[in-house]
């Protein structure tokens, strides 16, 4: 074997020493593309599993759990409500005997899938939902083999590649946007870390004003009827279009609407007279007012000084009209797009008012969770007859105070409760529930009421002179004894 060495030769070709054999070594350029390809694969393999991480945002994974947790509730709900597909092909076939009330839900199709998920269980073929609810005991966060029927380890190969878009992409910007909008889940309190680096509570208030895009429409809806109803040189057509009162008219039936609707759908128990007056203590010109200056509205009115101002600012009818036709505006410049936007910002905005008013209002107090037999649970406690416990009422309705106080009394005048309510009935039945939750005061008379003797106990006042009994003698005179 001899050594042979290439002269200079650029470096492109050498003979080993080992062996007389000609070895090719790659140039430059080709290790350099060789190198930028490598990089390329790394890159988009590490783009892919960047993909694939960015897929379970936070939102998304929430959303999914709480899907997920519904799906199995309502699925054990359907097998323990639902009649199986025999029952409901019977029901069918004597359609004319249903309850009127009832015959509308079988003209929509969630009662016969009911049906057949009912039916699948009773003959064991549904295996995949059966799993649903013992799948958290079987499941192991380390073990990514599938635990459902019909899914193989092998299925995984050929499953999608394709990426969902991350919770930053448009997908997720619109599911933050569709969570910020939703007025189940808007809260005016936010947090904010202070520099202890504790939580803090922050007010984010109010909800952001949805935009009206066309200027014109915009200018329109800040324009009082003072500053052209002297302008004689305009046609009525022209000078209708001038000002903000058809938008005003336009807005106050969205605003009354949007509003009815959403305290109809949150007060289910609230008849339409308490609904009515509800709405009334909402939508007023005063709480207008309010929103109008909230939003800094009030600074782009436009009107004449004349009788409509008083002491140089609009009567607080003037700065309702103005958020009405704000409204009215949304709706002209765009209704498919806007109204959405106006339910959802009309939520969030009256959701503290809705909640302080149907509070504080007696006569809108929610009577669902009142004790009707408070009265003579109280008396079971602590009651006898010596004791005298009585309810005097010490105000009744008024027109100005629509509103009755009662209070729980003893003998000697001790008052143990007071309760407020729309009537004498509903403040009684308060006041014997104030003192059913003052423990202390039931322990101190229970153990009063126990102490007394059977026959004292029944005896009402040791003082009170006892009834004459009319009898008869051996004679048959009648006497007093």
């Amino acid at each position: 074997m001899s050594k042979k060495v290439s002269k200079a030769g650029k470096g492109k070709r050498r003979y080993t020493e080992v062996e007389d054999q000609e070895v090719s070594y790659p140039s430059k350029k080709a290790i350099t593309a060789i190198t930028r390809k490598d990089a390329q694969e790394e890159l988009k393999s590490t783009t892919s599993i960047q993909d694939s991480l960015h897929c379970y945002g936070y939102a998304r994974s929430l959303q999914i759990e709480h899907a997920v947790t519904k799906l199995v509730e309502s699925y054990q709900k359907i097998i323990e409500l639902s009649p199986n597909l025999k029952i409901y092909k019977e029901n069918i076939e004597n359609f004319e005997k249903i309850s009127p009330e009832i015959c509308n839900f079988f003209m929509r199709p969630s009662l016969k899938l009911a049906a057949e998920l009912k039916s699948l269980h009773e003959l064991g073929k549904d295996s995949v939902f059966s799993q649903l609810s013992s799948f958290g005991e079987t499941y192991d966060s380390k073990d990514t083999r599938p635990v459902l029927i019909g899914l193989e380890n092998s299925d995984i190969e050929t499953l999608s590649d394709k990426k969902l878009e991350s919770p930053d992409d448009k997908t997720g910007s619109d599911l933050k946007a569709k969570d910020e909008d939703d007025e189940d889940s808007y809260n005016p309190e936010a947090y904010q870390i202070d520099k202890a680096g504790s939580k803090k509570k922050k007010k984010k208030w109010p909800p952001p004003l949805p935009e009206i895009e066309n200027p014109a429409i915009k200018a329109k809806v800040f324009i009082h009827k003072s500053i052209v109803k002297d302008k004689l040189f305009l046609l009525e057509s022209q000078m209708l279009n001038a000002h903000n009162e058809r938008l005003e008219w336009l807005g106050d039936s969205i605003l009354n609407t949007t509003i009815s609707t959403i305290i109809y759908n949150k007060f289910p128990n609230y008849s339409e007279g308490k609904l009515s007056k509800l709405r009334i203590m909402l939508i007023n010109n005063e709480n207008l007012r309010e929103w109008t200056y909230l939003y800094g509205l009030e600074k782009g009115i436009k009107a004449a000084k004349s009788g409509e101002q008083k002491n140089g600012s609009l009567s607080a009818k003037a700065y309702a009209d103005v958020f009405e036709a704000y409204i009215g505006g949304l709706m002209e410049d765009d209704a498919q797009k806007n109204l959405p936007k106006i339910r959802k910002w009309l939520a969030k905005l009256s959701k503290p008012l809705i909640e302080k008013v149907s509070k504080t209002d007696i006569e809108l107090e929610n009577t669902d969770n009142l004790n009707p037999n408070a009265k003579k649970e109280l008396y079971s406690l602590i009651g006898y007859a010596a004791l005298k416990l009585q309810y005097v009422a010490t105000k009744m309705p008024s027109q100005s105070q629509p509103y009755s106080v009662v209070e729980c009394r003893i003998g000697d005048g001790t008052v143990l409760g007071v309760g407020v309510g729309r009537n004498v009935k509903l403040a009684g039945i308060k006041a014997a529930m104030s003192v059913l939750d003052n423990s202390e005061l039931i322990e101190k008379y229970s153990q009063l009421r126990a102490a007394i003797p059977r026959s004292e106990s029944s005896i009402k006042d040791s003082g009170e002179k006892s009834k004459a009994k009319i009898s008869l003698n051996e004679n048959g005179e009648l006497f007093f004894s």
